[in-house]
């Protein structure tokens, strides 16, 4: 009987539980500018807008020809004096002493030579900072950049976003942080269920609206869609 009883109770619970309707855009919470430390002239465009891609990815290149060649020449030069310094260093106790200092100094100084040169090459490259969707393209081929004055790429965090919900105003006493809201994006029929992370304190002028947001995951920013929240 008092199992009937839980059941009755959480049945009524369910039938006085308000359904408030709502609309989304979906929006990325953190979005950038790409640019480079460097001038030079953009040599290669590695992405398009609409491009989502991976933190470390490359999006851009300047002409690097010169440096990248320095870069290998620095590289085998490091190689050569490493290979150098541990032949010698097997038989340190054999041989003079400021010979083996000169063998450590030149290892030690091109690994440097070669580091700063791979500095240098990847200034040229413009690498996704996060995971992120290209949203504009800023330059083209054969432009010229001015360094930190040139924005190349603007993009939107693609693991960053949250729902901006849109609802009626006559809600504002009832919408609390921590109700669930239950969506569906424009185009696709899977439900999804996120909580509200936030209400704001101010209403929309010209529709006479409030909002709020619900943070998630994997959704593209720019779609939108329309779900209830669900009042007690």
């Amino acid at each position: 009987m008092k199992k009937i009883l839980i059941v009755l109770l959480i049945m009524i619970q369910g039938l006085m539980a308000e359904e408030v309707y709502a609309t989304f855009d979906v929006v990325s919470e953190r979005s950038s500018e790409l640019g480079l430390s460097i001038s030079g002239i953009v040599g290669a465009l590695h992405v398009e807008v609409g491009d989502k891609v991976k933190k470390g990815d490359l999006l851009l290149t300047l002409h690097n020809e010169q440096e990248k060649k320095e870069l290998e020449i620095a590289q085998k030069n490091a190689e050569h004096s490493q290979k150098t310094y541990a032949r010698y260093a097997a038989i340190a106790d054999v041989i003079d002493k400021e010979k083996m200092e000169n063998y450590t100094y030149d290892r030690d100084i091109t690994r440097l030579n070669a580091q700063n040169k791979e500095i240098v090459y990847k200034k040229t490259e413009l690498r996704a900072p996060y995971n992120l969707v290209v949203t504009k393209k800023l330059t083209e081929l054969g432009n010229i950049v001015l360094g930190s004055q040139t924005k190349l790429l603007s993009v939107v965090s693609t693991n960053d976003v949250k729902l901006v919900l849109k609802f009626d105003e006559k809600y504002w006493q009832k919408i609390k942080v921590g109700q669930k809201f239950t969506y569906t994006v424009d185009g696709s029929t899977t439900k999804y269920v996120g909580t509200i992370s936030k209400v704001y304190p101010t209403i929309i002028p010209s529709t006479r609206e409030m909002q709020a947001e619900v943070k998630t995951t994997a959704l593209m920013p720019g779609l939108f869609g329309n779900g209830t929240i669900s009042v007690e």
